[in-house]
């Protein structure tokens, strides 16, 4: 019976001390989880700056391509004018000249 006991001491004794490794393993991984979470709250924090960020610049390039194709309009009118204005004188110069 002595060695039954000393059996099942010993079996209590490795289940405590497998509680306490349980226990300190549960403690850090709630330190580990309290860690991810406070993480993951700065990573949103930094995504929704980001999103604010490339919102503004998307706005602002939408507003540069319009300028573009504005300043595209008016470059394709200056040469028809100067076209225009070449052949009337190119024009011009040879009727007189014939």
């Amino acid at each position: 019976m002595t060695q039954r006991l000393d059996r099942i001491e010993a079996i209590l004794e490795r289940t405590a001390q497998r509680a306490e490794a349980n226990t300190a393993a549960i403690e850090a991984n709630a330190a580990a989880i309290e860690a991810n979470r406070v993480a993951i709250a700065e990573l949103r924090s930094t995504v929704n700056s980001l999103v604010q960020v490339v919102e503004i610049h998307q706005d602002n390039f939408e507003g540069v391509v319009t300028e573009l194709r504005e300043i595209r309009t008016e470059i394709r009118g200056l040469r028809t004018e100067t076209q225009r204005i070449l052949e009337h004188l190119f024009g011009t110069e040879e009727n007189g000249e014939s």
